[in-house]
């Protein structure tokens, strides 16, 4: 039995979990909403890459994870990914067989990028007949672990337009509870969950010029996936 789990903020993990899980003939399960490890033989555990980070609810799930085979797969905005995949595979005892780094749209600027489902097919290979993946470290950026979710705060200023109906969805969705009636508190991640799920459109993200500068200049820099095997 194999299952696929996933978070995802701005909706691009949960396309990539969900094409997975079609193929496995599975339902990819979100894990904020009590998606939680079970007795399946190879658990695909899907996120995004937050500041070069892993998020820090997809860093609880992985400690718990209990299958004995796992499968990793980081979305990013094709700017950088950091080390995510060495330091996922520390944080779980399930042998990891397969992983990948998969670029796509970056969340703060709000952009489609097109998702291939054909670039799984290496990932569902290596599920069908497990075996240790080679994982290699990769660059990460000295200052990446210093305050990351401070950093996307200052950078990505949210607001509240006047059409918002109070509907409660953005509270009850928010991976970090920082959500109260549209307000955003001091334990946001800048996930952009809020503002992709929102009904009325009425959270507002704001990149600042600088950071909308550096996104702007560098997120033609990786359109391939890299993978482990």
């Amino acid at each position: 039995m194999n299952a696929v789990y996933y978070f995802s903020g701005s909706g691009n993990s949960r396309r990539v979990a969900e094409a997975l899980a079609q193929a496995l003939g599975v339902v990819a399960q979100d894990i904020t909403l009590g998606g939680v490890s079970g007795e399946e033989q190879v658990a695909a555990v899907v996120f995004p890459v937050y500041c070069q980070n892993i998020p820090k609810n997809v860093v609880r799930f992985l400690k718990t994870l209990r299958a004995p085979y796992a499968v990793l797969i980081a979305t990013f905005g094709r700017i950088s990914f950091g080390n995510v995949i060495c330091e996922a595979e520390a944080l779980t005892d399930a042998t990891v067989i397969a992983a990948a780094c998969v670029p796509m749209g970056h969340s703060f600027l709000q952009e489609e990028y097109g998702f291939d489902v054909s670039l799984l097919a290496p990932l569902l290979a290596r599920i069908q007949a497990p075996q240790p993946a080679t994982l290699s470290a990769s660059e990460k950026d000295a200052f990446a672990d210093i305050f990351p979710a401070l950093r996307s705060r200052i950078g990505m200023r949210i607001s509240k337009a006047a059409d918002c109906n109070r509907c409660g969805l953005c509270d009850t969705q928010c991976p970090t509870g920082a959500m109260q009636s549209g307000k955003i508190g001091a334990s946001c991640i800048r996930c952009m969950r809020c503002v992709s799920l929102c009904p009325k459109k009425a959270l507002r993200p704001r990149p600042r010029r600088i950071l909308k500068r550096y996104l702007l200049r560098n997120r033609n820099r990786i359109c391939t996936p890299i993978y482990y095997l």
